[in-house]
């Protein structure tokens, strides 16, 4: 599936909403598809490359949340049938081999834009990347873009502004970020969205994301686990895609014309300068004895400039309009 330069991509973010159950997993994407949302994401790792088990209540949840391989392939196999793209996160290197054999594109965690083994391994490969910027300064980002110059990869290299709070306050969305990004780095940005609702990321597009990624669940209270609420449902990513599908046909051209609709609308809009009274020939035109009125008729523009300088050349009836003398 391609995406058309001029679409934003809307990704379906599922991540570890699927809880481990490979049904829900399926279910997950056959209700993104329903949305028309452009990808699925989901988070791949072996839990013993990701967390350390001395961390043990976050070991046994994610071990507990851990899909296989296999099941991850027949994963991808569903969302290429349902025509979407496959993205995963990998969290680890050995899942990273699986992610770049298997996925369209690659999507590296915030907490991971500084694991440069990881990312070097996936600019390695020339697949497609994104990589989120949680929890970064420009710093840490100029860091970042440096890496990703050295090896000739911004043409294929994406960020998202994002901010690694769950849920995020909408004082601290600081969509500005965007374009800050866009201007600083050059690269391709798009916005990773944590807010509760789906305005954030209608705006986000308004203000120049290319790319929008929303965390996606069957059912905003399915369990405890963070991320569900702060998810979108079928019914609100159907706002997103529809939302976003309109605004990526207002945004329009980096721009100012008039347009063919205005154009049938021009001479209505403008002004052409008529008589107030009768105008003797050699009387001076003044604001007592002309009016500028709706609408201009062709040939009838004059040199405001000069105009209230000269006299009349010759008699001009009331309600008539003035052309250059």
């Amino acid at each position: 599936m391609k995406i058309s330069k001029k679409k934003t991509l809307i990704i379906a973010e599922i991540g570890n909403n699927h809880e481990g159950d490979f049904s829900v997993a399926k279910k997950l994407i056959l209700s993104a598809a329903k949305a028309k949302v452009d990808a699925v994401k989901f988070q791949i790792f072996k839990t013993e490359n990701f967390v350390s088990i001395n961390d043990k209540k976050r070991f046994k949840k994610l071990k507990n949340f851990q899909l296989s391989f296999i099941q991850f392939k027949k994963l991808k196999d569903l969302a290429k049938k349902k025509k979407l793209l496959f993205i995963a996160t990998p969290l680890d290197l050995e899942s990273a081999n699986f992610v770049i054999k298997y996925c369209d594109i690659v999507k590296i965690a915030s907490g991971d834009n500084d694991f440069f083994e990881l990312i070097r391994k996936i600019i390695k490969s020339k697949k497609k990347l994104i990589i989120s910027t949680g929890a970064s300064n420009f710093g840490i980002i100029s860091d970042l873009v440096k890496y990703i110059k050295r090896y000739k990869a911004t043409n294929h290299t994406s960020l998202l502004h994002c901010v690694s709070s769950y849920p995020v306050n909408d004082s601290d969305a600081n969509l500005q970020s965007i374009k800050y990004l866009k201007d600083k780095t050059k690269l391709k940005i798009g916005y990773s969205d944590h807010t509760i609702g789906y305005e954030a990321c209608l705006a986000a597009v308004a203000i120049g994301a290319e790319i929008i990624e929303k965390h996606f669940t069957i059912d905003k209270n399915y369990s405890r686990f963070r991320d569900h609420k702060l998810s979108a449902d079928l019914k609100e990513m159907k706002k997103i895609v529809q939302g976003i599908r309109r605004i990526d046909n207002m945004k329009g051209k980096y721009s100012k014309i008039i347009n063919k609709d205005e154009n049938k609308n021009f001479n209505l809009m403008r002004r052409s300068l008529y008589a107030k009274k009768n105008i003797k020939a050699g009387e001076k035109f003044t604001l007592l004895n002309t009016n500028f009125l709706r609408p201009r008729k062709k040939l009838s523009e004059i040199n405001r400039k000069f105009f209230f300088s000269t006299v009349s050349k010759k008699s001009i009836i009331k309600d008539k309009i003035i052309k250059n003398n």
